[in-house]
């Protein structure tokens, strides 16, 4: 009977079937941020963890996408917060698209964010969008300093709600 029930899980798992490796469970606020492998813009392997608590910095994660409007919509008034909250606050793009290549090229020519972006070349069902349950675009992940813990979590951007949900944090930037 357990060399069957041996024989099933390892079938599984040879499948594809059952991962052994990643939990499928998704993050939610009050939850410790998950860890995920990501290169930056010249190609080279970064983490998220690298930029967690950083300085005793709040972290504002902004998964993006390069035909979002919305995304494009957002960076502004993220810029307005990293600088002026610049002593409390770091922020780390994140570029969810399978045109890795494309993503690395265009910043050759424009580098469009004074923040670190990131991306792990790879769409929304697998690779960082997963354990952040990533939906729609764009989704803000805030994590605080201290524990790594996730305080605030959200997708869209309107300009009213984007400053209700740092406002328990950072105060709105005009």
């Amino acid at each position: 009977m357990m060399k069957r029930w041996l024989f099933g899980v390892l079938a599984l798992l040879a499948a594809g079937t059952v991962s052994a490796q990643e939990p499928t469970e998704k993050v939610e606020v009050g939850d410790k941020f998950r860890d995920v492998e990501l290169h930056d813009t010249d190609g080279n392997y970064s983490y998220l963890s690298d930029y967690v608590g950083q300085e005793g910095k709040y972290l504002l994660v902004l998964f993006w996408t390069s035909n979002c409007p919305r995304c494009h919509a957002s960076f502004p008034e993220v810029a307005k917060y990293a600088k002026q909250y610049a002593d409390k606050l770091s922020v780390v793009g994140v570029m969810l698209s399978d045109n890795h290549a494309g993503w690395m090229e265009m910043y050759k020519y424009r580098k469009p964010f004074a923040w670190p972006n990131l991306s792990d070349g790879k769409l929304l069902n697998e690779g960082a969008a997963v354990p952040y349950g990533i939906g729609l675009y764009p989704t803000f992940v805030l994590v605080e300093p201290k524990e790594g813990r996730i305080v605030r979590m959200w997708s869209g951007f309107k300009l009213d709600r984007f400053q209700a949900e740092m406002e328990p944090y950072f105060a709105p930037v005009r």
